[in-house]
């Protein structure tokens, strides 16, 4: 989120992103034309390329290279992170950022299965890159995975053995997690992408389980929004979201409750 703060700080980039809110889609030499004309900036090209390269490293443009040139476009999902850091000034207390149960429970091919949906305001080839990509992956996930990643690739994780099964960029990437099938499916929706995660259960506590992947792809957001959401902060509301889990999949709650008071630090401790 520093990035996004950064980015905002000035006032030539401040003054880029609204001539990108003005017109959608611009080469970097008509966005140095209009700044000229219609803003009185006459920095150089070179200046203007510096200025766009820190707003595409904070999220806020994104550049699509068309044939041999270069078009950008505003991004204002990043600021989505700020809004939701602050409190509604209606009421005070609550945030945005209220716990949430995506999550469903499922059978595939006769196994029990979490499945969880997200609509996330970013193209689809950004988000395959952060759930591709092992780099961006370790930002918001579980673990690394230290992966190409290719269909038939077997990777190690952890001790664990991964065995990569399906690769359909950018739209479908799954695998094999210490026997059970786990993956991601990409689709563009108009402008957002909606990302659907399923993974595998078989025996494991179902709320407990549930909560733990809620907590990790709530990490996805922030992470493309240019911030990070430690794994202590993004582990803040566990028991709350175990509680909405084990009511809504009908499942007793103690043995979540119990792993909590072992693994987790006390609330103000």
């Amino acid at each position: 989120m520093s990035d996004v703060y950064k980015a905002l700080a000035d006032g030539t980039r401040r003054t880029i992103l609204d001539e990108l809110l003005e017109r959608d889609r611009q080469t970097l030499f008509e966005l140095c034309g209009r700044l000229a004309t219609r803003h009185g900036l006459t920095s150089s090209r070179q200046a203007v390329s510096q200025h766009l390269e820190v707003l595409q490293a904070a999220g806020l443009v994104i550049a699509v290279k068309d044939g041999r040139y270069k078009f950008h476009s505003i991004d204002t999902a990043p600021l989505r992170a700020i809004i939701d850091r602050w409190p509604y000034p209606e009421k005070a207390g609550t945030t945005m950022n209220e716990p949430k149960a995506y999550g469903t429970l499922e059978t595939i091919d006769g196994r029990w299965a979490l499945r969880f949906e997200r609509s996330l305001g970013y193209p689809i080839e950004r988000v395959w890159q952060a759930v591709s990509t092992p780099s961006e992956l370790e930002r918001f996930f579980p673990g690394a995975a230290d992966w190409t990643p290719v269909a038939g690739e077997i990777i190690d994780a952890g001790g664990m053995s991964v065995e990569v099964t399906q690769v359909e960029a950018p739209t479908l990437l799954t695998w094999i997690f210490a026997g059970q099938p786990q993956g991601f499916e990409l689709t563009q929706e108009g402008d957002e992408c909606r990302l659907v995660f399923t993974t595998t259960i078989d025996d494991l506590p179902a709320a407990q389980t549930a909560t733990g992947w809620e907590i990790y792809l709530s990490r996805l957001g922030p992470h493309l929004a240019g911030g990070h959401l430690s794994e202590e902060e993004a582990h803040g509301p566990w028991a709350e979201i175990h509680e909405l889990y084990a009511e809504r999949l009908g499942v007793d709650p103690e043995p979540g409750r119990r792993w909590a008071a072992r693994n987790l630090p006390v609330s103000g401790a």
